[in-house]
């Protein structure tokens, strides 16, 4: 993939662009609505910005070019600012965002199991979101501007009733009493249900777009 990562935003409006092959990630366009991948309103002036600058364009003022995209595997959290973050293919697993909205520092953890771990490996919920947490404070975050979303937690074999089974409901509480331990306000949630997620994080603007296994997208 390319290292072009665009960002456009008018308004109300906002899209994220991948690469010079106009892959659309996701976009809140005013005049088409919520829209799913490579499904916009051929007239969007977000995505004609962006593909424009893709195609050769000086960049306009409605365009950011972000500095890149980690991904979190299983178990595993990224740190950065100014780049897209992205955990994928959650099923019971959760994505938890972390985010200093004044110096646009963010984190993404995607977490496997509840709890902390005694070896400290973060695909525990708690460990991961309070190690993720000192790295984001000690690369310049403040811990009184960093707010939380978070996302995942299905349950996607939905015939298997037994509570210790219930992986994707233990994940989403060990995650939110940790980030209420913390003192870490959650501005939004996308949990629970059957269907697999990936979600991917903007630090610029802060949004989170969640996208499902049916193909559908959230704005977050």
């Amino acid at each position: 993939m390319s290292n072009d990562i665009v960002f456009v935003s008018k308004a109300n409006a906002k899209a994220i662009v991948l690469s010079r092959n106009n892959t659309v990630v996701g976009s809140y366009c005013s005049m088409d609505g919520m829209c799913a991948s490579g499904s916009c309103h051929p007239d969007c002036e977000l995505i004609i910005d962006a593909k424009n600058h893709l195609n050769g364009s000086s960049l306009g003022s409605n365009v950011k070019l972000l500095e890149g995209e980690l991904i979190a595997g299983i178990g595993e959290y990224k740190v950065g600012s100014d780049i897209l973050l992205k955990a994928m293919g959650l099923g019971s697993c959760v994505g938890v965002v972390l985010y200093d909205h004044k110096s646009r520092m963010a984190g993404i953890a995607h977490v496997l199991l509840p709890g902390s771990s005694n070896d400290g490996k973060t695909k525990h919920a708690e460990t991961a979101i309070k190690t993720m947490l000192e790295e984001m404070i000690s690369n310049g975050a403040r811990r009184k501007h960093i707010s939380a979303k978070v996302a995942g937690g299905a349950q996607i074999f939905k015939h298997m009733n037994l509570d210790i089974l219930k992986i994707g409901d233990r994940n989403i509480k060990s995650v939110e009493e940790t980030l209420k331990k913390e003192k870490i306000e959650i501005l939004a949630t996308d949990v629970g249900g059957s269907m697999g997620r990936n979600v991917i994080f903007n630090a610029v603007d802060g949004s989170l777009i969640v996208k499902y296994s049916n193909g559908k997208l959230l704005w977050m």
